[in-house]
Formats: structure tokens, C-alpha cells, sequence
């Protein structure tokens, strides 16, 4: 039996959905939340170490839980301390132990019974996820990349009320990663690729696979989304048909379907139309930020808002061009 189940993903591409839809299965124990940067901020702490010394491991120990959704858990401070007194136990001897190994401790203390653990990390990376914790099986979600990276401009710009961030622009190197991971990993016999529009299409086909693939069974409960056994709705959570699924890509720039369309991974995975080269336009790029390009869109009127979001359109124009070069460099090697 894996010690853990990672789902894995570039973001806006379904891993909440499957999340949620393993979390009522009784034979697994699943992680509430997103842990999206552990394994990088434990690298970051632990000067590039798979090991956690301990020193580290308590800052490490409230960055996992700072990461699950709805600390007010009854009892997390509780757990909190259950697992600092295994893992002071075991620093009694040792000067570090292993990230797997520590993973392991925060898990058994999180849970009564001890089981195959389900953890939502909504990052891309697989390769290095495989050789920190080989007795894994990782779950790597895609999405097509226009709606996907669609998805991402409204998760972020929706509402003209965020001015900064680069998250958007970051997301095409994302995607790029995304593919070119699931790439590399398709013929894994520990890996599994499911694209997000099959999970929403045929969630009950697919759930089964994905079950199977990691060695359970299928469940009623696994066709609704739970989280720690509770009812919850996600943005894609049970859609069944073909009419639901969101097709949308009205925010992106011709520039951007031009460099979504390069990434060379994505071929081995979805048939997306060749679009032609089109400079990165600071007057669409402007009037979008605005709220005027896109559906789901809303705009500004408040006049502060609007100058505060007039200014920081500058740096984001600058921002995006610069990332998109580098992604198209990396691209092309």
C-alpha cells in the first residue's frame, strides 16, 4: 500500500475537484486544503535538503498548517502538539530526519486511523515529488490550456479590485511546465494524467479509474465533492455534460493564444488551434485590465480604482512581455 497520494496540477485545472471527490472515500485519509509550496518551502529552510533538521522543523510544521483550508479545525492546536512531541521525540537522537518521514509523523498525528494519505499540492512538478517519496502514486491533473489559463485571469481579475500580482503572466510558464511534466512521466507506472474535461464530462468513469489506479475502491460518495466528510461545492463539481463544460477563453489577447498555441508539449496531450504571431498590445492588454475585454468581466468606477489599476497596468504590460520571452526561449530548447 502508497504511503501518499499526491494530486498534482498547474492551477484552475480540476485538482480541487478530484480532492474533493476522493475525500469521502473510507479507505483514505485526505489532507484538507491546498499544500502548495511545502516541499519548496522545506527546500528553501533546509538549504536545498530532502532532510529537515531540527531547527527548522518547527517553522516548517505551521507552514503545512497554515496551508490547510479552515484552520479553525476542532482540535488543530491540539494535533499541533501531538506532533511536535512525536517529532521532538525522534530530534532526541537525530539531528534531521527524512521529508517523507516527517510528512509521515504530521499525517498519523492528523488522523486516527492509519491509512493511505491524499494530498493536494495544485503544484506541476512531478520528477522531484517521485525521488523525495518513491512509494507514491501521483495524480497529475491537465486542463486545456486556453480555458485553463482563462480561468486563471478571472481567478485573478474578475472583480477590478486586484492591481498587482503576477500569477497570470506566470501561468503560461506554468502550463508549459504542466505539459512537459505529464510528458516526461506519462509512461510512469506511478503516474497518472487525467485531463479535467473527462473528471467533469464522465466523473463517475473516471473516478473509478483513478480508484483503481490507486489500488481502492469506488464509493457512492466519491461522485460528490466532501471535505473531511462534509458536503462542499466546487466550481466544476458535478457537471455532466458537455454543455456545462466551460469552453471560455474571452480574456485572452491575441498574443496570448499566440504563445499558449507554441508550447510544444501540448500536442501530446490536446489538439489546440495554431494561432498567428501578434505583438503583445499595451491598449488591449490596458482596456482588459479595466474590465472591458472578457465575459464574466465586471468594470470600474470608482476613480481611485481606477488610477491605482491604470498605473499598475504599466508594470504588469512590462511584467508579462518579459515572462513571455523567457517562456519562448525556453520553448524553443
Amino acid at each position: 500500500m502508497k504511503k501518499f497520494i499526491f494530486i498534482t496540477g498547474a492551477g484552475r485545472c480540476g485538482t480541487k475537484l478530484l480532492h474533493g471527490l476522493l475525500d469521502g472515500n473510507s479507505q483514505l485519509n485526505v489532507i484538507p486544503g491546498e499544500i502548495t509550496n511545502f516541499f519548496e518551502y522545506s527546500l528553501k529552510i533546509n538549504s536545498l535538503s530532502l532532510k529537515i533538521h531540527k531547527d527548522n522543523y518547527k517553522e516548517l510544521l505551521n507552514f503545512f498548517i497554515s496551508q490547510i483550508i479552515n484552520s479553525n479545525i476542532v482540535g488543530l492546536n491540539k494535533i499541533r502538539k501531538k506532533i511536535r512531541k512525536k517529532i521532538n521525540n525522534k530530534f532526541l537522537t537525530k539531528k534531521n530526519i527524512n521529508i517523507e518521514y516527517f510528512l509521515e509523523l504530521i499525517c498519523d498525528s492528523f488522523f486516527s486511523k492509519k491509512k493511505t494519505v491524499v494530498i493536494n499540492l495544485q503544484n506541476e512538478n512531478i520528477v522531484g515529488l517521485l525521488e523525495a517519496f518513491p512509494s507514491c502514486k501521483v495524480l497529475h491533473m491537465v486542463r486545456n490550456p486556453l480555458t485553463q489559463i482563462n480561468s486563471r485571469y478571472l481567478f485573478r481579475y474578475k472583480n477590478p479590485n486586484n492591481y498587482d500580482g503576477f500569477e497570470f503572466s506566470q501561468s503560461f510558464y506554468r502550463n508549459y511546465n504542466t505539459f512537459k511534466n505529464a510528458q516526461l512521466m506519462k509512461k510512469n507506472k506511478d503516474v497518472c494524467i487525467i485531463k479535467m474535461e473527462n473528471l467533469v464530462i464522465n466523473t463517475k468513469l473516471e473516478i473509478k479509474n483513478i480508484l483503481n489506479f490507486i489500488g481502492f475502491n469506488f464509493e457512492k460518495i466519491n461522485l460528490k465533492t466532501t471535505q473531511l466528510g462534509k458536503p462542499i461545492e466546487t466550481r466544476n463539481s458535478l457537471k455532466t455534460n458537455k454543455e456545462k463544460l466551460d469552453h471560455d477563453f474571452s480574456c485572452l489577447l491575441p498574443n496570448d493564444l499566440y504563445v499558449i498555441s507554441q508550447i510544444k508539449y501540448i500536442k501530446n496531450f490536446y489538439s489546440i488551434k495554431k494561432y498567428k504571431y501578434r505583438v503583445n498590445n499595451f491598449l488591449l492588454f490596458y482596456l482588459r485590465h479595466l474590465g472591458f475585454i472578457g465575459k464574466k468581466r465586471n468594470t470600474i468606477t470608482n476613480p481611485w480604482r481606477f488610477l491605482k489599476c491604470s498605473i499598475y497596468s504599466i508594470y504588469l504590460f512590462f511584467l508579462d512581455v518579459n515572462l513571455k520571452k523567457q517562456l519562448l526561449l525556453t520553448n524553443k530548447l
